[in-house]
């Protein structure tokens, strides 16, 4: 269980803390923050390294190892259909990608490895066969380790089949295709094939823990699919050739049958596949000009009809109408009726219109009228007649060229499928010498066939495995554990709250740091001296500077008054709060001031041990009762006369009880009294109560932190502890701290910087 409770505590210090500690400003993180970090973790860096690198060996050393045996093969350029002659192989033409990758897509399928596991037997072997019990295996581990976790692997085996009852003599198995399939499957996770780029090569590497085996599967992977490829290619020719051979049987009768289809065709339509010897389409021709030529005589006799009647409905009996109308029998017609004409007007002239003679003048005019419509009449008769003859002419040319084309498109219907079957027995014919060219060139060559692929390098018995490789798992292992470490080491970095930074630590708890305590120097391989030697036999050290440092900023604090008490605590024990009281209270009195050390750590008592005091003359335990004076309970240095000491001892019976008494503010106004400087080396603060009463009574209390140790929540648990309790101020101190540590910079710098230092506190 942990010292420190924070609920408690936080829950004790309750609405005084709602004045929360400013917000840190973020850590710039560069090399020289980096450079720290790894030297503070340099122990775990190495340990990782040295472990993680011991781990790789060990695993190099013990590891079963596994040998990988390469054969080459070449694919080569070639015809893969044997029916397929529309491509030529050129010379010195590579095979293509997609050829490529079909090779390599068989050579892993599952049915050329079935063929490689029935070759080579490869279901009576452990290393395939997982159904096989392990003691089939001819390969195990040899190392120590690897019998180690054999045997720790077989234990729980053991006791499972003791429980369960099973057989250890049961060696059933499932089917033989169960076995094949799982051999198969073990066979393929060990094959892998690799290409470079466009080359036609394929190299075939096969991994297993026997190099003889590994060597021996490889070499059969390439020549049984050599093998198989010729099988595979020899069989396609042989079912090429039957499938040709049946094709031109089929094409012999179809070519049969369709000249029997043609001849009888032609003698049964009388038609013939030459055009010469049509005449039909010679009297069709004929007929549609006689067509034409009657067409245009009906026509014409349709227009002379039309213009006679027009012409004998309009009364124009010109001779220019019509050739039929300038006959000489209406020319004389015409011209009777024209002197008549001329007769009448004269008598009209001389004698009237109603005399006898005009009248027989008008008689005589309608007698030639009537006969010259009599002529026209008939004329008009004849012309109709002829229309007619035209007609019936034209409709038996139509009748007649119509079943002459009727006779023609029949005959056209026939040809065509004549024409057809003509086709029919040329396409058949030209397919059938293909057919036969084909045969020809294949059937030859069906027994003789070489394979696209050949063997041009088989694999050599390994000398080395290639699993696990000693140079490459130690370098692997150096690699990983830099990788681990850094990645611990920025965990455990964002993980760790300690003081490191005092001026991070001020602005957190808001707290002036009065000094900053060295390390104790100390040689190499030597220890260093005790805090109380150093500071008698090396007064002019750094170690003692600082707490020279320290009292004059604990004076300041007390803003010069005579009497001073200081308390001197820590969060948790081991952070120098005893060493710290002592060096201040030494400090005190070689600067002249009559100084009083006093130890309140009731519980420990480290400070009579620290100082190496003898007994005094009377307890802390008779003074509380009234026994004795102050005088009889307190030591005197020897080295430093301003210096009193009470430390009770391990053997004084005073409890601890009375810190929580009135006598304890009266043995503190009684140092007060009788001593300028009263310092008060108090239990730590988050271990036990002692010291929050103790700090009622003092004036400036210090608060210890240790570099490296002390968390920043502790220390700020303290003061804000210290901060309720109200009255004294507060300061702290920084021990433990490397007095060269602004000298981290590079190794050249960081000497320089320190011989520097070494001159203002020479060792």
């Amino acid at each position: 269980m942990s010292l420190i409770d924070e609920n408690s505590v936080w829950n004790r210090l309750g609405p005084s803390l709602q004045d929360s500690p400013e917000p840190l400003e973020e850590r710039s993180f560069g090399v020289r923050e980096l450079y720290d970090l790894f030297r503070r973790r340099l122990r775990l860096i190495i340990a990782i390294i040295i472990g993680v690198t011991a781990l790789a060996l060990v695993a190099a050393l013990e590891l079963p190892k596994t040998y990988t045996a390469n054969s080459m093969i070449v694919v080569e350029t070639g015809d893969a259909n044997p029916l397929d002659s529309s491509t030529q192989t050129q010379p010195n033409q590579q095979p293509d990608k997609s050829r490529m990758d079909t090779e390599q897509d068989l050579i892993t399928s599952r049915v050329f490895a079935g063929l490689v596991v029935d070759r080579l037997d490869l279901i009576e072997d452990s290393d395939f066969n997982t159904y096989l019990p392990p003691a089939a295996s001819g390969t195990s581990g040899t190392g120590v380790l690897s019998q180690a976790v054999g045997l720790i692997v077989s234990i729980p085996k053991k006791m499972l089949a003791v429980v369960t009852g099973a057989n250890a003599q049961d060696t059933s198995l499932p089917d033989k295709a169960v076995q094949q399939d799982r051999a198969i499957t073990s066979y393929l996770a060990s094959l892998s094939l690799q290409r470079s780029g466009d080359s036609a090569a394929m190299t075939i590497s096969f991994v297993n823990d026997d190099a003889v085996k590994a060597a021996n599967v490889a070499n059969a992977t390439a020549r049984l699919f050599v093998e198989w490829s010729r099988d595979n290619k020899r069989q396609d020719i042989k079912d090429a050739v039957g499938f040709l051979r049946q094709q031109s049987t089929e094409l012999a009768s179809r070519i049969a049958a369709i000249e029997g289809q043609i001849a009888k065709y032609a003698s049964e339509h009388g038609v013939s596949s030459d055009p010469r010897d049509d005449l039909l389409r010679a009297s069709i021709q004929q007929a549609n000009d006689q067509l034409s030529t009657a067409r245009g005589e009906y026509t014409q006799a349709q227009a002379r009809l039309a213009q006679v009647r027009l012409a004998a409905k309009n009364g124009d009996t010109g001779a220019g109408v019509d050739p039929l109308l300038s006959s000489d029998f209406l020319t004389t017609l015409r011209n009777d009726e024209a002197a008549a004409t001329r007769d009448r007007a004269q008598l009209a002239g001389n004698y009237g219109r109603n005399h006898p003679l005009v009248q027989e003048a008008d008689a005589k005019i309608a007698a030639v009228r009537a006969m010259i419509s009599q002529e026209m009449l008939r004329t008009i008769a004849i012309l109709e007649n002829e229309v007619r003859v035209d007609e019936g002419r034209v409709d038996q040319l139509t009748k007649s060229l119509q079943a002459s084309n009727e006779e023609l498109r029949q005959r056209s219907l026939a040809e065509a499928k004549l024409r057809e079957l003509n086709n029919d027995l040329l396409t058949e014919q030209k397919l059938n010498d293909l057919v036969s060219g084909k045969l020809g060139s294949l059937d030859p060559f069906s027994d003789a066939v070489e394979p696209g692929v050949r063997t041009v390098s088989t694999a050599e018995i390994p000398t080395s495995p290639t699993f696990p490789k000693l140079r490459l798992m130690l370098a692997g292992g150096f690699a990983a554990s830099l990788v681990l470490a850094f990645i611990l080491v920025l965990t455990l970095e964002s993980m760790d709250g300690r003081v490191r930074d005092s001026r991070r630590v001020s602005k957190l708890i808001r707290v002036p740091l009065l000094a900053s305590i060295p390390l104790l120097p100390r040689k190499f391989l030597r220890p260093a001296l005790p805090p109380l030697e150093t500071l008698l036999s090396k007064p002019r050290s750094a170690f003692s500077d600082a707490f020279r440092s320290l009292y004059s900023a604990c004076t300041r604090m007390n803003g010069g008054r005579v009497k001073h008490v200081v308390l001197v605590t820590s969060g948790l024990p081991q952070e120098g709060k005893t060493t710290t009281a002592m060096g201040l209270a030494m400090a005190a009195g070689m600067d002249g001031a009559l100084t009083a050390l006093i130890d309140l750590d009731l519980r420990t008592r480290h400070l009579h041990t620290s100082m190496g005091l003898g007994s005094a003359s009377k307890t802390l335990d008779d003074y509380l009762r009234g026994d004795c004076g102050l005088a009889e309970i307190v030591q005197t240095l020897p080295e430093i006369p301003q210096l009193d000491v009470m430390a009770p001892r391990t053997d004084d019976q005073t409890s601890p009880e009375f810190l929580n008494s009135s006598q304890l503010a009266k043995l503190l106004e009684a140092f007060r009294l009788e001593y300028d400087v009263v310092i008060i080396d108090a239990p730590p603060m988050l271990v036990l109560e002692d010291a929050v009463r103790i700090a009622a009574s003092v004036d400036t209390v210090v608060v210890v932190a240790a570099c490296d140790s002390t968390t920043q929540e502790a220390l700020s648990q303290v003061v804000e502890r210290l901060r309720f309790t109200g009255g004294p101020s507060i300061g702290w101190v920084f021990n433990r701290v490397d007095p060269f540590q602004q000298a981290h910079g590079a190794f050249r710098k960081a000497y320089l910087r320190r011989q520097q230092i070494r001159r203002y506190f020479p060792v």
